[in-house]
């Protein structure tokens, strides 16, 4: 089955169009500030910046070519999680279908997650405060806020895993692991 809706990263000429989702979320969020947001996350990353860590932002689009939702992510080394999914900022607005907006938000995430070698994927609690705070070490470190999900392989990996040769226990253990 064909997602309903095209995820796409943001690109300049859809900032604006994006901005209305970014309200609730951040309502101290100007539209000059998203627009920054918008073209350093759309640009080239910076040299110091590692790029498998760089924060993104990805809209999901109905075929009419409107937003309907929003989701901000990046991979991120975490002390308890090991290597995971971060997302601070998801939104799914469509009034009349909003399970299928975030159920491709999802899909698309955990094909991020798959191909990043991740744990799982934290989705934090939003709150005025998660935009302003999305960045601060203290707060990408803690376990206490938002919902962690770890990544489970499928029966179908599980049983390719110990079907596609004569491995020993410590070898499946390290593909299921990840």
């Amino acid at each position: 089955m064909s997602p309903s809706y095209s995820i796409e990263p943001i690109a300049p000429r859809l900032m604006d169009q994006a901005y209305p989702l970014m309200r609730p979320v951040a309502p101290g969020l100007t539209l000059s500030e998203w627009r920054r947001f918008c073209r350093n996350v759309s640009g080239p990353a910076p040299s110091w910046e590692p790029a498998d860590e760089r924060e993104r932002a990805v809209l999901a689009m109905n075929r009419c070519r409107y937003v309907k939702g929003l989701c901000i992510y990046s991979v991120r080394a975490h002390c308890v999680y090991g290597r995971l999914l971060d997302v601070p900022v998801f939104v799914a607005a469509s009034a009349a279908d909003a399970e299928g907006v975030a159920a491709d938000l999802l899909q698309f995430l955990q094909s991020i997650c798959d191909r990043s070698v991740c744990s799982g994927v934290r989705f934090w609690t939003m709150s005025a405060e998660t935009w302003s705070r999305r960045l601060a070490d203290e707060d990408i470190l803690r376990t206490d806020h938002g919902i962690f999900l770890p990544t489970v392989p499928s029966v179908a990996q599980i049983a390719n895993c110990l079907s596609t040769s004569m491995q020993g226990a410590p070898a499946i253990i390290h593909r299921l692991s990840r």
